[in-house]
């Protein structure tokens, strides 16, 4: 008699490993992601590239208390067939090619969600006028049986095409997290902050978010451009089978000087508005990443440094193959095993070294500089890089073949200081009292508006003004 061994898994196990390496705010993401999909479907991806209001109209609405959790939108439904084949497995029933510019790949992000968040779901949809419901019970993971009921509602249960999740039976990490108002209001100010990061570009392009009825507004893309003269940004577009990828990076605010650099936490700029943005099919996977990820402090770049803080770029991939993008499976990172994105760093290294080498060279001049950055204008980098308008024929922006690479290419040649005099820059520290009586010396008083770096400035100058007039 020949017996078997069962090799099934149990589903506390399957449901443990599919929600312990994911955070919560990824998880809401993954739903987030969901919506998103459905608008796709919807729509088609045939103009999603260009079309810088595809998401318009569409919206989903996130409600959190201490008790529950519900996301609601208005993106298309869930196909009943999709609904009894694929959308409730615990994996979807191939990774190879969606069809889509979507970002679902594995199809376990609303299982995922769901089991983090809590024991009791319902999901109810409408799609093609005909509304169901799909029931999560508490106690599904104590059953054999995979499955979940499917019941049909009435039309009116519904009023607009889309998808409504509820959460309730919340598990016990999670209730930690949102039991008390405090607690739950700082839960929720850091998940606009990750949707604001990561959505921005779907933003920009007409998709609503509200968290407890408060709308999220999108993060600045703007970068410098100039009519003038060079001071553009640099930028690369190439085809990797069925992968297209655009590269763009420059300053999106002028140069700052050693006194800014120093007072960096009370000035409007910071750290964490520079640095390189990936974004995969519209959703950001790496925010402001100034790591070797991106290419910093690798080959012979410089590691990021406050003085590089106005350099910002931006990497777009788009592919109705969503597999063969360079994401990792939260979409929170980048798989550097890819070749695609292999080729794709080495511009975006090309880039970073072009503007990291404009503010070495301008270091100590940024009066003489500021006559470029200061007249440039800031412009969404979406419009910058949109063939469609004018944009880059009023810019002088011209993409063309290169030997060396096989996409097409704009490498500004950015503007160089004169070659009058050789320029190097003093930074010194000295006792605030000691400063303070040079303050008083060059203006009378003790003044608030005279800045350390002026005060410097004024004695080198005095200091020289001696010396040139000392004859030996």
């Amino acid at each position: 008699m020949v017996s078997v061994a069962d090799g099934s898994p149990t589903k506390e196990f399957f449901i443990s490993m599919l929600t312990r390496d994911i955070e919560l705010n990824d998880a809401i993401l993954d739903l987030l992601d969901n919506c998103l999909d459905g608008v796709v479907r919807i729509k088609g991806s045939e103009n999603k590239r260009d079309d810088l209001q595809y998401y318009s109209g569409y919206e989903a609405h996130i409600v959190i208390t201490s008790t529950s959790f519900s996301i609601k939108d208005n993106c298309g439904g869930i196909p009943r067939k999709i609904a009894e084949e694929n959308a409730f497995r615990m994996g979807s029933t191939s990774t190879t090619n969606t069809g889509s510019a979507t970002v679902g790949i594995y199809g376990i992000g609303m299982k995922r969600a769901i089991f983090k968040i809590g024991k009791t779901a319902n999901v109810i949809t409408k799609h093609n006028e005909k509304v169901y419901r799909v029931d999560i019970e508490k106690n599904w993971a104590d059953k054999n049986e995979w499955s979940f009921p499917i019941s049909d509602l009435s039309e009116t249960e519904m009023d607009l095409e889309g998808t409504h999740i509820s959460i309730t039976d919340l598990n016990e990490g999670i209730k930690i997290q949102w039991d008390s108002e405090s607690e739950l209001n700082n839960f929720v100010d850091h998940l606009r902050a990750d949707i604001k990061a990561c959505y921005s570009l779907i933003i920009e392009k007409g998709f609503h978010i509200t968290i407890n009825g408060l709308e999220i507004d999108a993060l600045p893309t703007q970068l410098l451009v100039s009519k003038d003269n060079e001071f553009k940004p640099y930028i690369y577009q190439c085809e990797y089978g069925d992968v297209f990828v655009k590269v763009i990076i420059g300053f999106y605010a002028p140069l700052i000087s050693d006194e800014e650099i120093d007072d960096e936490n009370e000035s409007k700029r910071s750290s964490g508005d520079a640095g390189y943005t990936i974004i995969c099919n519209d959703r950001v996977v790496l925010y402001n990443d100034k790591s070797h990820l991106t290419g910093w402090g690798v080959a012979g770049i410089p590691r990021y440094h406050t003085q590089f803080i106005g350099i910002k770029g931006f990497v777009i991939f788009e592919s109705n193959n969503p597999a063969n993008l360079p994401m990792t499976t939260t979409k929170r990172g980048i798989d550097l095993s890819s070749p695609i994105y292999s080729d794709v760093k080495d511009r975006m290294m090309e880039g970073l070294r072009l503007f990291i080498g404009y503010t070495n060279s301008w270091k100590g001049r940024l009066q003489q500089e500021k006559q470029y950055s200061k007249n440039a204008e800031s412009l969404p980098y979406t419009k910058i890089l949109d063939n469609s308008s004018k944009i880059q024929d009023t810019y002088g922006i011209k993409l063309s073949k290169t030997r060396t690479t096989p996409g097409v290419l704009f490498k500004p040649k950015l503007p160089e200081p004169p070659n009058e005099k050789k320029y190097i820059n003093i930074r010194y520290t000295k006792p605030v009292d000691e400063i303070d009586i040079l303050k008083r010396y060059f203006y009378n008083e003790l003044s608030d508006e005279a800045k350390p770096s002026t005060v410097g400035e004024k004695s080198f100058d005095k200091v020289l003004e001696i010396a040139r007039g000392t004859k030996k």
